[in-house]
């Protein structure tokens, strides 16, 4: 409790921003500013399978602790297979599509929340992290590197190219959701193409408490470290 209050102190939250709004849908968005601006900037992209979830959840949990560290955030909405009412291919295609306008918002906003639009670095859990590896390695976005969260790229992995935005991959041995294999897949490919990578593993499942530790840091930490790096 301590920790967090400390943590809010070190930043103020504009809740609620709407970002787009596609067929009568607002497209939300939390910004996080902190007190003392580093100018690194961090878009978080929620999980749910696409069915669900919200921003506020765990990504509000990575902003909170970046930003107490100085970085820019902003913890993204997007909609969801019954916003869009077809297939889950459809609603992850949608959060994609939703996930590029909010980088658009961000590269125009970023500086009102003390964040420099030219150090932009994305990712997500889960359902987030596919749409964070997908909009980078597939849609090219122009990030400075992307956080993968138990996510995959289900196929897609030799998208990756010489070049390309480094990736920190988190995930568990045990995870039935989205299999260990697609963790091994995304660090194989990026150790054959020339992509910077850090692969850490635990024996958790899905979705693992953002303060466990792999290899004496917690997630969280290992999130930070990983951003300052790579921007």
């Amino acid at each position: 409790m301590v920790s967090l209050v400390v943590s809010l102190l070190l930043q103020t939250v504009d809740h609620d921003i709407v970002y787009s709004t596609i067929s009568g849908k607002d497209l939300k968005l939390d910004a996080y500013r902190p007190k003392d601006p580093i100018g690194k900037v961090f878009i978080a992209i929620h999980g749910g399978g696409f069915v669900g979830g919200a921003k506020g959840g765990d990504t509000a949990a990575i902003c909170q602790y970046l930003s107490s560290r100085g970085f820019t955030c902003f913890d993204i909405d997007y909609r969801l297979q019954s916003d869009v009412g077809g297939t889950i291919q459809d609603a992850m295609k949608a959060a994609q599509a939703d996930t590029v306008v909010a980088y658009n918002w961000v590269v125009k906003h970023a500086k009102e929340y003390g964040g420099n639009p030219d150090k932009i670095s994305i990712g997500g859990s889960s359902a987030g992290a596919i749409t964070a590896l997908a909009v980078t390695y597939i849609k090219r976005l122009p990030v400075k590197s992307v956080v993968d969260l138990w996510g995959g790229m289900y196929g897609n992995e030799k998208e990756l190219r010489k070049g390309d935005p480094p990736v920190l991959i988190v995930h568990g041995t045990a995870d039935r959701i989205v299999p260990f294999v697609q963790a091994q897949n995304l660090a194989n490919q990026a150790k054959m193409a020339g992509v910077k990578y850090r692969f850490l593993k635990t024996n958790g499942g899905h979705s693992m408490n953002l303060r466990t530790e792999i290899d004496h840091y917690t997630i969280l930490e290992h999130i930070d470290s990983f951003l300052r790096e790579t921007q």
